[in-house]
């Protein structure tokens, strides 16, 4: 696959590889042994609240913007998240040509390659272990608030909430900023692989009694790439289906 195709899908594959695990009923712990634990959860369910990615959403217009690949630039994205965790994201170019395409329905991926009419396909958890990605980077793309996270937190200088969490596969380090209710930073280390992804989210909006960033900005250090994503229109709720429709073009693994 061309390098700078193969970013493109990538990144919208990494949008939308979690869809069908992030609407799982997780609940928000709490250490209710002490007033900071008790504080703190409370601060958690609030943002929890402002939460997106819980009844799916359509972004009916943004765009990606790509730095430090062979592509690099401004592209269209138009993108739905179904209520059942089912996902479509089109990439589009100048003058509104569609690039590539993502389906990921049930378990199943395809990524298609419009510009070298190619479909690259496979199992949704196994193209996630491949690239290192947690279960839950839906949630985590868009700023959403875990369900259940550790009470390993502190407070900034400049009164943010800075919350530290992780597991044998990943670190995370989240802070909250409480005058908006949300997620502003993040930070995920991988601990095979050695990849550090950072998020920043900003610009915050509200559609349908939710918060969200329309500015999310993510940096990979180790491969060096810089990718924003710019939500103009978003609405909040989508259910109908996504149909899993291939075009007749040359097929291989992802």
């Amino acid at each position: 696959m061309h390098s700078g195709m193969r970013y493109i899908l990538i990144i919208a594959l990494v949008i939308g590889l979690s869809g069908c695990n992030v609407l799982r009923k997780n609940r928000i712990t709490e250490d209710t042994n002490t007033t900071a634990g008790a504080d703190y959860a409370s601060l958690a369910t609030e943002v929890y609240q402002n939460n997106l990615t819980d009844r799916g959403f359509e972004i009916k217009k943004g765009s990606i913007e790509l730095e430090g690949t062979q592509i690099e630039g401004k592209f269209g994205l138009h993108a739905r998240l179904n209520a059942k965790g089912d996902f479509y994201a089109s990439v589009r170019g100048p003058l509104g040509i569609e690039l590539a395409r993502i389906l990921i329905v049930g378990n199943e991926v395809a990524a298609i390659d419009r510009f070298n009419k190619k479909i690259y396909t496979g199992r949704k958890d196994e193209v996630m272990k491949k690239n290192g990605l947690p279960e839950d980077f839906m949630r985590i793309l868009f700023g959403d608030m875990p369900g259940t996270i550790n009470n390993d937190y502190r407070k900034s200088s400049d009164g943010q909430v800075i919350v530290t969490s992780g597991d044998e596969d990943f670190r995370r380090e989240i802070t909250i900023c409480a005058d908006v209710m949300k997620i502003c930073l993040e930070k995920i280390d991988a601990t095979d692989s050695g990849h550090s992804i950072y998020l920043s989210f900003s610009s915050f909006r509200e559609t349908g009694g939710k918060r969200y960033a329309s500015l999310i900005s993510m940096e990979e250090k180790k491969r060096m790439f810089h990718v924003k994503l710019f939500i103009d229109d978003l609405e909040y709720g989508y259910n109908s289906d996504i149909a899993f429709n291939l075009p007749s073009y040359k097929r291989e693994s992802l």
